[in-house]
């Protein structure tokens, strides 16, 4: 399933997707909700520094707990009520379900994220 507007993609297997100024929106890949399967849970740490490759959170499904791991230096400032109530539509619509809302440090390149065809590869391996 390829995305339908330009994200970035972390090797973590998280996307976002810059909403405007500082504020991006955040989820995870198809890639990462098909290894995880049905997810049942989400819980996100709201209004804290989170460095880069380090955990913004959790996610559950039936089979397994992951840490959703940070693309960058981040702080999440909102979260998507829908996953909230239902986290299972992840697994129906990766790339239009955000999971999160964050904005970036101001000292923050996200230029290092790659995009879908690089992402795309990096998977094959």
């Amino acid at each position: 399933m390829k995305p339908t507007r330009e994200l970035k993609f972390s090797q973590d297997h998280v996307w976002i997707d810059h909403i405007d100024n500082n504020k991006y929106q955040l989820g995870i890949t198809d890639f990462a909700q098909d290894l995880l399967g049905d997810i049942v849970f989400v819980d996100i740490q709201l209004n804290e520094p989170i460095l880069s490759n380090r955990s913004l959170g959790t996610i559950e499904s039936v089979k397994t707990a992951s840490d959703i791991v940070s693309p960058a230096n981040i702080k999440v400032i909102g979260l998507n009520p829908l996953v909230e109530k239902s986290p299972e539509v992840i697994n129906d619509s990766p790339y239009e379900t955000w999971i999160c809302e964050i904005t970036l440090d101001s000292d923050c390149d996200i230029e290092n994220l790659l995009s879908y065809d690089q992402y795309s590869e990096l998977i094959k391996e």
